[in-house]
């Protein structure tokens, strides 16, 4: 493949702006946001309301220095044993698992712990500056209130599982994540609602969590209109390119000219990027989320039931549960069993909760076989630029992808070493 082309620094469309961003997400909105800092006329555009897709269906984590990938230690037979049990939070559509098989081996080469642990650095260079971003950006957007720093606690049964998660996150311990082990008592008073049987815990401080997901995403919006930027709620039909140099973006209403286009859309950037010639490997994964109104029960802080990995996160006037990883199910039904495990067993974690006032969502996310983003110039195409596949983490990396994006756009060097996120790793 060939070598990146070298980044322009405000390069204007004729009459239009220096960068359309494509895809109101968080990722797409830091990335606006920060290139307006440093001098740029941007233009938002997205077919959906600010906020509206991924980032609004997240489990509402923020803030969260634990990452690592989710297929990670996992082995041929851990991922078929996953996929075949109903219990498990990954799924396939069996019919379609043929086609995925090759996506799938590709992930399980990355599985073993010298990958994760390069895997499990990135995504942390990733979401440590976060925290401080975030502060920044609420702060100028007025949004300080739909934000709580309160922790996370992932429950698990016995000492012996939590020990052996302990283990697990060793690398990130050793990278200086503050982690608790906390049982009894101690566990009692952080999650005081939480079942008996789940004995012991794992406390993470550090965690934040948005209590109006797409509250704050659209005070963030509101924020970039403030400040004078352009926002086209339409969709993008194509890129437009003159001699190899990007030069905006069709949409059902024409042509919106730019000097620079950066593709944030999700699921729909792989669609552009092999539009464009580079093919990545890519998988729209769904996920799903139920908002439990009116239940009986207060939390004080998210939880993660270890036995099933669904988050639990108390959000205003609800308790969100989000999860599930489920595979070629893009075009398909939704599938309303996944939600009835979760709700089958959210008894068993909250006693007493109750799951008779609902609202579903169901929506998919950018998922790439190393399990990390790509945060990228073109390879082939000079002012075309590539922010997508966070799979779940979007809502915690987007600030800092954001901020490392538009250093891209502007020719200059981002904060953090963006070579794993290359798209000419693929």
């Amino acid at each position: 493949m060939t070598s990146p082309v070298e980044a322009p620094r405000i390069r204007s469309g004729a009459g239009g702006a220096d960068t359309i961003v494509v895809g109101a997400g968080i990722a797409g909105i830091c990335a606006a946001l920060d290139l307006q800092r440093r001098g740029a006329r941007v233009t938002l555009v997205d077919a959906a309301e600010p906020g509206s897709g991924a980032s609004f269906g997240n489990a509402g984590i923020i803030v969260n220095t634990n990452l690592r990938p989710v297929f990670a230690g996992m082995t041929p037979l851990t991922l078929v044993q996953m996929l075949r049990n109903p219990s498990s939070p990954l799924n396939v559509f069996w019919h379609r698992f043929p086609m995925m098989a090759p996506w799938f081996l590709r992930m399980l080469r990355n599985s073993g712990a010298q990958e994760v642990a390069r895997i499990t650095e990135a995504l942390g260079s990733l979401a440590r500056p976060g925290a401080g971003h975030y502060r920044e950006l609420l702060q100028q957007a007025g949004a300080e209130d739909l934000v709580a720093a309160d922790g996370n606690v992932a429950l698990m049964r016995s000492e012996a599982e939590l020990e052996a998660q302990w283990d697990r996150m060793s690398a990130i311990r050793q990278a200086g994540v503050r982690l608790e082990k906390v049982s009894g008592r101690d566990l009692r008073d952080l999650v005081p609602s939480v079942s008996a049987e789940y004995s012991h815990g794992l406390y993470s401080p550090a965690f934040q969590h948005a209590l109006d997901p797409q509250g704050m995403i659209g005070r963030l919006a509101d924020l970039f209109r403030a400040r004078g930027g352009v926002w086209r709620n339409e969709k993008v039909l194509s890129v437009t390119c003159a001699g190899g140099q990007a030069t905006g973006v069709m949409t059902p209403s024409g042509r919106i000219s730019a000097g620079s286009v950066v593709l944030a859309a999700g699921t729909e950037s792989a669609r552009f990027a092999a539009r464009m010639g580079e093919k990545v490997p890519h998988q729209a994964v769904g996920g799903y989320h139920v908002m439990l109104r009116n239940c009986g029960v207060t939390l004080a802080r998210p939880i993660l039931p270890m036995d099933f990995r669904f988050a639990v996160t108390p959000m205003r006037g609800a308790i969100r549960l989000a999860g599930i990883y489920e595979f070629g199910g893009e075009g398909r039904r939704f599938r309303a069993d996944r939600l009835e495990r979760m709700l089958a067993h959210i008894g068993k974690v909250l006693p007493g909760i109750r799951t008779d006032d609902t609202r579903v969502w169901r929506g998919f996310r950018s998922y790439l076989p190393d399990g990390l983003p790509i945060i990228s110039q073109s390879a082939s195409t000079e002012g075309l630029f590539y922010m997508f596949g966070f799979s779940s983490s979007g809502m915690i990396n987007g600030p800092t992808a954001g901020r490392a994006m538009a250093a891209l756009v502007m020719g200059e060097d981002p904060e953090i070493d963006v070579s794993p996120f290359a798209v000419s790793r693929f």
